[in-house]
């Protein structure tokens, strides 16, 4: 039986917390293979699909921080994700699992290496008791809907496993730090606060954080 995403993932209204991303607003392969799905969960109303222009890989959820704190974490990643290299991924096959739909990301490597570079480096600002747990192993993946129900899902099971559109692959270059807000039983936006590359060095002319002011995707 599929659970209910919604009922374990219930933030207070209006609450927003920062979450480090891989998103995928660039990648036309990517929106494909998701669009790919749309007919078979459109099916099910039981799922709430993730519109495209929301899609994201979550590398690190934080929680609510201040502009200033937020500002300083962003600097921080700067020169721990200079020492990692831009690396490419693939996407899919989507599964259902305990509580939605999602294509597990391969190979598990590089985006691990991010995930905990990322992970020490908030902590070092935040401080480890403001962060969720750290699980034993990180378990990349790119969400394409949520459940929104507690039901059988044998069928979808099913008919995923015979859908299987073209893997799309992405190079990696960046992690973008989000202000992220929930749309209860729907979706979850935000607004970007930096995007940080991967592999620049300082002395490089494109070195640095990029941030995004007001509102948007980014």
């Amino acid at each position: 039986m599929m659970r209910d995403f919604w009922e374990t993932h219930h933030w207070p209204e209006g609450q927003r917390r920062a979450h480090w991303h891989l998103l995928f607003d660039d990648q036309p392969a990517v929106h494909d293979y998701v669009r790919a799905h749309t007919e078979l969960l459109d099916r099910h109303p039981e799922l709430s699909p993730v519109p495209v222009e929301w899609l994201h890989a979550t590398l690190q959820s934080i929680g609510p921080l201040t502009p200033d704190v937020a500002a300083a974490v962003a600097d921080a990643a700067r020169p721990a994700l200079a020492g990692i290299e831009p690396f490419e991924i693939e996407i899919g096959p989507a599964q259902a699992i305990h509580n939605g739909v999602v294509p597990a990301i391969y190979p598990e490597e590089g985006i691990s290496a991010l995930f905990w570079a990322l992970r020490q480096v908030t902590e070092s600002i935040v401080g480890t008791e403001a962060m969720p747990m750290a699980p034993d192993r990180f378990w990349p993946h790119l969400s394409l809907a949520y459940s929104n129900a507690r039901w059988d899902h044998d069928d979808l099971s099913r008919a995923l496993a015979k859908l299987r559109p073209p893997r799309p692959r992405v190079r990696v270059t960046r992690a973008v730090l989000v202000d992220q807000e929930q749309a209860w039983r729907d979706k979850y936006t935000w607004t970007v606060i930096a995007a940080v590359p991967l592999g620049i060095r300082r002395g490089s002319d494109a070195a640095g954080v990029t941030r995004v002011d007001g509102g948007g995707r980014g």
